[in-house]
């Protein structure tokens, strides 16, 4: 394990202004058995000449992907993972900044959990630290802030939601082999995919409660920690239940491309997972 080599996937798109922060966020961990590859999804600011000076200043640690723009963040990231090989991977954001023991502790959560494992998918994930756009702390910990109870799920046919942020992932080569076994229906995230499909064949999740990355919220976010609360608010439920409807409907169409059960489990645990969440916490 000590020689274990990980690979950190980060796709960009006009990604200037913070991008720099990120990187150099990467090259300070103190684990160093890692090498970060880097492919642009066709970005018209500066983000091209930035990853060319870091890449050649740090031949390496950073390889710059030469393929054609993939057209979104799903097919960018997934993009990187059936491209590079190595034992364990990482996905990268290009606006957090990234704590210097995240790889270390990361790993450590995955060698503990491994042993037991017994050839599973294995994926670690943690807990971020919100800051705004000037790195300014907002909140300790998304999970408090968003409402976030990955406790809450354990099984395939429970994780009809998804809890696993992306940036904040090390999984192993059996959940990226879970990944590309099968191609979803609709338009999950990335994160989502390979949580899903890891999950359908016996894959076991590993939350660490302890904040290892700065998650940024600003305008270009795709959903931040205060949407991602509201929306599990009982008003909101009211005042949205078409939308939730069609959401859940395009939900469990792409659950059901991973390999879930029937209409009737999705329900149930969706009727589980509104009371638990609203009585227990």
């Amino acid at each position: 394990m000590e020689n274990s080599t990980i690979a950190i996937l980060l796709a960009t798109y006009n990604g200037a202004q913070y991008l720099g922060g990120q990187i150099d966020s990467i090259l300070a961990q103190t684990n160093r058995q890692w090498h970060l590859y880097i492919h642009d999804d066709g970005s018209t600011d500066g983000t091209a000449a930035i990853l060319h000076r870091y890449a050649d200043s740090h031949p390496d640690r950073i390889t710059l992907m030469d393929y054609p723009p993939q057209g979104g963040a799903y097919a960018n990231f997934m993009s990187l993972l059936e491209k590079v090989e190595a034992d364990y991977y990482m996905f990268c954001d290009q606006d957090d900044l990234w704590h210097p023991d995240k790889i270390e502790k990361s790993l450590s959560a995955m060698t503990v959990r491994e042993q037991t494992a017994k050839g599973r998918p294995v994926i670690v994930h943690t807990d971020l630290r919100v800051v705004d756009e000037n790195g300014q702390v907002l909140a300790p910990s998304f999970w408090q802030q968003a409402g976030m109870h990955p406790e809450m799920f354990q099984t395939f046919e429970q994780r009809i939601t998804n809890v696993v942020t992306g940036c904040t992932m090390l999984f192993n080569q059996r959940a990226k082999a879970a990944a590309l076994r099968k191609r979803p229906a609709g338009k999950p995230l990335h994160d989502e995919w390979v949580t899903i499909r890891a999950c359908a064949e016996g894959g076991m999740v590993v939350p660490l409660a302890e904040p290892l990355i700065d998650y940024r919220q600003h305008t270009d976010n795709t959903l931040g920690a205060e949407a991602c609360y509201h929306r599990k608010t009982m008003g909101y439920y009211l005042s949205h239940l078409r939308h939730i409807w069609n959401e859940n409907a395009e939900n469990y169409r792409v659950l059901r491309s991973a390999g879930y059960g029937s209409p009737l489990v999705y329900l149930i645990n969706k009727v589980r997972n509104i009371f638990v969440y609203h009585f227990k916490y």
